[in-house]
């Protein structure tokens, strides 16, 4: 082989080495990059949850600071306090939105006591909301199966968790003697959410549907009879109150321009110019 075909050979082997080294250098980099934007987009929707999660607290918490801040100066007159409570639905529970930095929150009141509680409603009152939506028979049966659920006698219990069960109700009933009060009903297995309602059976999606808005787990048995429907207070069992005595707020945080949001649920108990927290649920959206 001549001098002039090795010199030939050899660039050739280099051009070949050299396309090699750039192709992997390329896959290197390329892989690099998007090893590096997903590390971002992580990063970046990690913030998102976070400034979510932030924002839908700030919600809740600026909530109850503007209705406990209004209560307090409402003081003890009994029409300005009954104004507090009334904007809060003058406006149909229009969200009420602010903003902080890039987050942003939206919060919402709802009077739960202006619903009918089917964790202690009864089967008569739940019966009769039912027998708006739904004929008279389905309607019976329906609310018993609420009531065996909410009494927890559809739960398969073995002979341990019985006597745990009667021990506790023993214990419970000794505390009602020594401290003098009236013994009340104990919600065995009580809904958690209205969603729920579609595993008794009998019950329709539909008849779910139309009394939504008349109907809450979070109540405690008292309904506001200035703001409940005719129709849960025909059905109402309980105490008749005027004003609310619990209150349901909604809140959704979000970050700017991002899809993703966080919705927290809190329950409160309206003990004069305070609110008491009783309940909190979270959820992505």
């Amino acid at each position: 082989m001549t001098t002039a075909r090795v010199h030939r050979a050899r660039r050739g082997a280099a051009l070949v080495v050299a396309l090699v080294t750039i192709a992997v250098l390329a896959s290197v980099t390329a892989i690099a990059s998007s090893h590096a934007r997903r590390a971002a987009s992580v990063v970046d929707n990690r913030r998102s949850q976070i400034t979510a999660r932030a924002m839908a607290e700030s919600g809740v918490l600026a909530m109850r600071a503007r209705l406990e801040s209004s209560l307090r100066e409402a003081g003890t007159d009994s029409a300005r306090v009954d104004g507090v409570f009334d904007a809060l639905t003058a406006d149909g529970g229009a969200p009420v939105q602010d903003t902080v930095g890039d987050g942003i929150f939206a919060t919402a009141v709802i009077d739960v006591s202006a619903r009918l509680d089917v964790n202690t409603a009864g089967a008569d009152g739940l019966q009769q909301l039912l027998e708006t939506v739904a004929p008279p028979s389905d309607a019976r049966r329906v609310a018993d199966a609420i009531e065996a659920h909410v009494r927890g006698d559809a739960v398969q219990t073995t002979n341990a968790n019985r006597e745990a069960m009667q021990q506790r109700r023993q214990r419970d009933s000794v505390a009602v003697a020594l401290l003098g009060r009236e013994e009340t009903l104990r919600a065995m297995q009580p809904f958690t959410s209205l969603d729920e309602l579609l595993t008794v059976p009998g019950m329709q999606a539909a008849w779910l549907d139309a009394l939504a808005a008349d109907l809450t787990v979070d109540g405690d048995g008292r309904v506001n009879r200035r703001t409940a429907s005719r129709r849960v207070l025909a059905a109402a069992a309980g105490a008749l109150v005027d004003r609310p005595s619990r209150l349901l707020v909604v809140s959704r945080g979000w970050r700017r321009d991002h899809v993703l949001t966080r919705e927290i649920q809190a329950v409160f108990d309206v003990n004069g110019a305070e609110l008491r927290l009783v309940r909190w649920r979270e959820q992505d959206r």
